[in-house]
């Protein structure tokens, strides 16, 4: 047995309980962590799946800042290994098999170079996940330790780059391949231990953290409030008939917004939390419902086959009144409009 258990690690094809920090299974802590403080209590929350209207309850266990010694960064994954090249799950917010079958590397090798100082690590990822799973676990890390260098892949998305030009007086240090690092910052994820199922469980703790760091940006009585329609044109999983969907919905008096293209992190913030109706395409956009002022109506236009429960559980956090329409079998089929009428 033991021979086999060799193999299969030296194959890397192992077993989940030597990726925790802080797991039942582990019995011992690990080598150069440092657990710092608290980040988030464990809480219940619950929310109402759109398809059945079934109550789910999600629990997420108690979250730590850690300080771990020589770890390794991966700035292509955003993954973190220890001391021993070994991967922590902590430092994802996928669920851990979800994380290997698009990067299957539980194990890495250590580079030879130290760099000297403490460094805190921002992942750049696609703009919901950076802004709901990423950005938060970084501004608490940043919060407790702002003397840190800052770590970053050295091709910025615009959202992250327009973060990191927000910053002023820190030092940032861009990386385009592994590195270990004297110290590093890190606020635990939370690792698919919300609902393993989906890997997108938005935390509670998270919505706060980001609306109070960027509280300046969110309007908190609004003078006056408008309706946004977001658009996916040109990009992927959009309705063929697009362009026809967003002629009738100006017509109806909404905004069109597509904030791939034109509309930084900040004017978006403002835009969102000054919105009283929301109708939106399933998509990255809809990420910013989490700066919405408590009433506003969020209407989520999705396909049964692809209808993540994300954006519904942002809509529970924040109390906001959630619905939505399904316009066909795939996201680019057409929506009808006369179907969409009586939900504007």
């Amino acid at each position: 047995m033991h021979l086999k258990k060799v193999l299969i690690r030296r194959l890397g094809l192992v077993s989940d309980q030597f990726f925790f920090l802080d797991s039942h299974m582990l019995s011992r802590s690990r080598p150069a962590v440092e657990k710092l403080a608290v980040y988030s209590d464990t809480e219940m929350f619950s929310y109402v799946t759109p398809f059945n209207g079934n109550e789910i309850i999600n629990c997420y266990p108690e979250r730590y800042i850690y300080g771990l010694d020589e770890s390794i960064v991966d700035p292509l994954s955003g993954f973190i290994y220890d001391s021993s090249g070994i991967f922590i799950a902590e430092s994802s917010a996928w669920y851990i098999l979800r994380n290997f079958y698009s990067w299957p590397k539980p194990f890495i090798r250590k580079p030879k170079k130290v760099l000297p100082g403490q460094y805190i690590f921002l992942h750049d990822i696609g703009y919901y996940h950076w802004l709901i799973e990423e950005l938060p676990a970084f501004l608490s890390s940043y919060k407790k330790y702002p003397d840190s260098i800052i770590l970053v892949n050295n091709d910025p998305s615009p959202w992250q780059k327009c973060f990191l030009d927000s910053l002023k007086g820190v030092k940032i240090k861009y990386i385009k391949s592994p590195v270990c690092l004297e110290r590093l910052i890190m606020t635990g994820k939370t690792a698919g231990q919300g609902n393993p199922l989906f890997g997108v469980t938005p935390n509670p703790s998270d919505i706060a953290v980001l609306r109070d760091y960027f509280k300046n940006y969110i309007y908190n009585i609004p003078s006056s409030r408008c309706k946004l329609f977001l658009s996916r044109s040109g990009e992927s999983r959009c309705p063929k008939n697009i362009a026809e969907v967003e002629r009738f919905m100006e017509s109806k008096g909404y905004q069109v917004v597509n904030t791939n293209l034109n509309l930084s992190i900040f004017e978006q913030m403002e835009l969102f939390s000054s919105a009283e109706k929301i109708i939106g395409i399933h998509g990255a956009a809809l990420s910013n419902i989490a700066w919405c002022l408590s009433d506003v109506e969020i209407i989520e236009l999705a396909t049964e086959g692809y209808l993540p429960p994300c954006f519904t559980m942002i809509a529970s956090i924040r109390s906001l009144n959630y619905s939505w329409y399904s316009y066909g079998n795939t996201p680019t089929d057409m929506i009808e409009i006369s179907k969409l009428e009586p939900f504007v």
